[in-house]
C-alpha cells in the first residue's frame, strides 16, 4: 500500500507541477493585489489628503462631461492617500475625491486582474478553470499523502553542511511538514470560493439562515430618482462605523445601488459587507453587516476572508504569502528529486524498491532510497 501511495503521490505531482507553480505564483502576488496595482502606476494611485471629501454628484461631473452617453458602472475607494477610480465607456479612471479633478485615465485592466484569471483559469475560461480546480484537489491529496509517506523518518531540520542533494531532500520534508496544515486550508478555501455559489443553498440549509442576496430590483414607485450621495448616506445609516468601499449604481431602469463597505479589520478589497437601495425609493432592499451575518452567509466571507490571507489582516496575509511559497519550494525541490534521479536508475532505484523509505509532503519527489542511504551515510 506505502509504495502505491508513493507512486500516485510521485505522478500526480509531476503531471500537475508546472500548474502548480503557476497557481502558487499567482496567488502570492494576489496576496497583496491591492499594493501591487497601486506601486506600478503610482501616478494615478496616489493623492495628498485635502480635508473633506466633495460629494459624489460633483465628483462624477467631469467624468460625464469627458464621456459623454457614457454611464459609470463601478467607483471604488481607497485609504485616504488613493484617488477614486470609476469604471465607464471601457475606461478607469482615477479622480481626485478631494478636488473632484480627474487625474488620468487607463484603458484595459490593472495587472491584478489578469493574475486573478490565471490564478483561476489559467486564461482558458471554463476549461482552465476546471483543470485548475482538479490540480487544487490533487495538492490536497498530496499534502495528505506526503505528510503518510513522511511520518516514518519525521524529518523537521534542514542539514545545511550537506550535500546540494541532500539539503533539497531535507528542504522538501522540513518546508512539507510545516506547510502541510496551510497547504491543506488553501486549497479546501479555494474549492470551497470556487463552487461558493453552489453550496450557498445548501449553507443556509443547514445553518438554518434566510437566504442573502444583492440581485434584488428596485421599484419604480415614481419618475424621479434618488442621487448617489443619498444612496450612500442610507447605507452609511444602515452601516455606521463602516467606510465606503464600493458603489455599484444601477444598470436597468428597475436596477438598484449596491453600496459596499468596510468596517475597521475588513482587509478585503472590495468590502465584506453591503447595502442594496431601491434608486426611486431610497428604502434598503437588503444589507449584510459581515460581523453579525446568518452563519449561512458568513460561511463564504470566513472561507474567502481565509483563502487570501484577509481574516486577520498583515500577519495573516503574510502566512498566506508563504503558504503560497511553500508550494513553489516543494515542487522546485520535489521535480530537483526526481531529475537527479533519472541518470541512475538501475542501482539506486532496486535499492529503493527493497528498502522501501519515505520523502517528504509536497508536489514530486525523487525515489524513497535516497531517505533510506540519507539516513546511513548523513548526506543522502
Amino acid at each position: 500500500m506505502r509504495n502505491a501511495i508513493f507512486k500516485t503521490h510521485l505522478y500526480a505531482a509531476l503531471i500537475t507541477g508546472f500548474i502548480l507553480i503557476v497557481i502558487a505564483v499567482t496567488g502570492c502576488l494576489l496576496v497583496f493585489e491591492l499594493e501591487m496595482d497601486r506601486r506600478l502606476d503610482p501616478k494615478v494611485s496616489y493623492i495628498q489628503p485635502q480635508g473633506e471629501a466633495v460629494s459624489l454628484t460633483r465628483m462624477l461631473a467631469p467624468l460625464q462631461s469627458a464621456y459623454p452617453g457614457q454611464r459609470v458602472t463601478e467607483i471604488n475607494f481607497g485609504e485616504p492617500d488613493s484617488s477614486v477610480m470609476a469604471r465607464i465607456g471601457g475606461y478607469r479612471v482615477f479622480v481626485n475625491p478631494y478636488t473632484g479633478e480627474i487625474i488620468d485615465s487607463r484603458s484595459g485592466e490593472p495587472a491584478s486582474f489578469h493574475l486573478r484569471h490565471l490564478h483561476r483559469e489559467l486564461m482558458a475560461g471554463k476549461t482552465g478553470s476546471l483543470i485548475v480546480n482538479i490540480v487544487t484537489f490533487t495538492l490536497l491529496l498530496q499534502s495528505l499523502s506526503g505528510l503518510y509517506l513522511w511520518w516514518p523518518l519525521k524529518r523537521t531540520t534542514v542539514k545545511v553542511s550537506a550535500s546540494w542533494r541532500r539539503i533539497n531532500l531535507d528542504l522538501h520534508h522540513a518546508v512539507g511538514f510545516f506547510s502541510c496544515a496551510f497547504i491543506c486550508v488553501l486549497s479546501v478555501t479555494g474549492l470551497v470560493k470556487v463552487y461558493g455559489d453552489k453550496l450557498q443553498p445548501f449553507f443556509d440549509r443547514v445553518t438554518g439562515s434566510p437566504t442573502m442576496t444583492r440581485d434584488l430590483p428596485s421599484t419604480a414607485s415614481r419618475a424621479s430618482t434618488v442621487s448617489i450621495d443619498d444612496a450612500v448616506a442610507i447605507a452609511r445609516m444602515r452601516l455606521p462605523g463602516a467606510r465606503l468601499a464600493r458603489i455599484l449604481p444601477p444598470k436597468e431602469k428597475n436596477g438598484a445601488f449596491v453600496v459596499q463597505m468596510k468596517f475597521p479589520g475588513d482587509s478585503t478589497v472590495p468590502g465584506r459587507s453591503w447595502v442594496v437601495v431601491d434608486q426611486y425609493s431610497g428604502s434598503v432592499l437588503s444589507s449584510l453587516d459581515a460581523r453579525t451575518a446568518p452563519a449561512g452567509g458568513k460561511i463564504p466571507i470566513i472561507n474567502r476572508a481565509i483563502h487570501v490571507g484577509a481574516i486577520y489582516g498583515v500577519p495573516t496575509r503574510i502566512l498566506a504569502f508563504l503558504s503560497g511559497l511553500a508550494v513553489v519550494l516543494q515542487t522546485a525541490t520535489g521535480y530537483f528529486l526526481w531529475w537527479r534521479k533519472l541518470p541512475r536508475s538501475s542501482g539506486v532505484r532496486g535499492q529503493s524498491r527493497h528498502k522501501g523509505g519515505a520523502v517528504g509532503i509536497g508536489a514530486l519527489q525523487g525515489e524513497a532510497s535516497a531517505v533510506s542511504l540519507g539516513n546511513r551515510s548523513g548526506d543522502g
